[in-house]
């Protein structure tokens, strides 16, 4: 309950000065990807799913295809996470890539985040995990 807490409250409270879970606070950092950065380390793919949003229409109806294997192999999250790429491009397009070390393991989950600004507001518009980095590099935009 007490993860659960701690997650929805850092949704609702996240802001411009929102801690960066996977590295050192920067600039360019963006709330909504901070917060989806902690539900992910946290293992808690169900508020991830919330907070990527509407974009994804068949994510909620199709959870388990999305994120039933990761619920599964990690169900206590990851030890550790690195940001290793942010990129910001006017007028309003961002990519974040992070490596989530799994509890146990070496071999990191590359991560990847791509939010746009639609009416003024940053949202997700596509994500993509993979434990073959390779993957998720040829995801990059």
């Amino acid at each position: 309950m007490t993860r659960i807490l701690s997650i929805v409250a850092s949704v609702f409270l996240a802001s411009p000065a929102a801690a960066a879970i996977c590295g050192e606070d920067t600039s360019s950092d963006i709330p909504m990807f901070e917060t989806a950065k902690t539900a992910f380390k946290s293992g808690d793919y169900r508020t991830f799913t919330r907070i990527v949003g509407n974009f994804f229409p068949d994510l909620k109806d199709n959870y388990d295809g999305y994120f039933g294997k990761l619920d599964e192999l990690f169900p206590e999250g990851y030890d550790r996470c690195t940001t290793i790429l942010q990129r910001r491009e006017d007028p309003g397009f961002y990519q974040d890539m992070v490596l989530f070390f799994p509890k146990g393991y070496d071999a990191p989950m590359a991560v990847l985040l791509i939010g746009a600004k639609i009416d003024g507001e940053v949202r997700m518009i596509e994500f993509n995990y993979n434990t073959n980095i390779s993957g998720v590099l040829d995801e990059l935009k």
